[in-house]
């Protein structure tokens, strides 16, 4: 196997990437004809009101000129990086890869002056929960989607106070081990 390169891309190349994420979700993403309607219906309803949105920030990760895996995303008000998705091509999961892409993400949106990482997760995607809850991430709360089911929020305080902050406000009766919430 080559080895992988992570490098920030401007964008990726279509319909291409499109098909990439088709295939990394496909576990999850199943969508109905229903479904499918709806979100036509609602991209037209944004490109016809053009609205501005801002700009999004890509990582790419390449063996050779070939994309393995991504994650993708942009500032929110409060000095807020949402991690907007991010994939691994299965060939090359299991290898450090998507921490690398975290790791790479991470140190860019601290450079833009992020004080949080926030990303959303269906509660059936483990493989990236338990990444993330690894690399630092907590659970900050639960939503439901009508494309996704339900999903997990999972935020990283950047910065120690912040991090002190949330355990003294959110979780107050959790007893810390080693300085660490179990």
């Amino acid at each position: 196997m080559q080895p992988v390169e992570i490098r920030l891309a401007e964008k990726f190349p279509e319909p291409s990437f499109s098909a990439l994420k088709r295939q990394v979700y496909a576990d999850i993403l199943m969508p109905s004809a229903e479904l499918t309607a709806v979100l036509r219906e609602e991209a037209q309803q944004r490109q016809d009101a053009n609205h501005a949105h801002s700009p999004m920030v890509r990582f790419g990760a390449y063996a050779g000129a070939e994309l393995v895996g991504w994650t993708a995303g942009w500032m929110e008000r409060g000095g807020i990086f949402y991690m907007a998705n991010s994939g691994v091509v299965g060939g090359h999961r299991r290898q450090g890869l998507y921490t690398a892409l975290l790791g790479a993400i991470r140190e860019h949106a601290i450079s833009l002056g992020a004080v949080i990482l926030r990303s959303q997760h269906s509660v059936t995607n483990n493989a990236v929960i338990i990444a993330k809850l690894k690399n630092g991430f907590v659970i900050g709360g639960l939503s439901q989607s009508a494309e996704m089911g339900t999903l997990v929020e999972l935020v990283c305080h950047l910065g120690e106070s912040r991090r002190r902050l949330f355990r003294q406000r959110v979780l107050p009766y959790v007893e810390p081990v080693n300085d660490e919430i179990v």
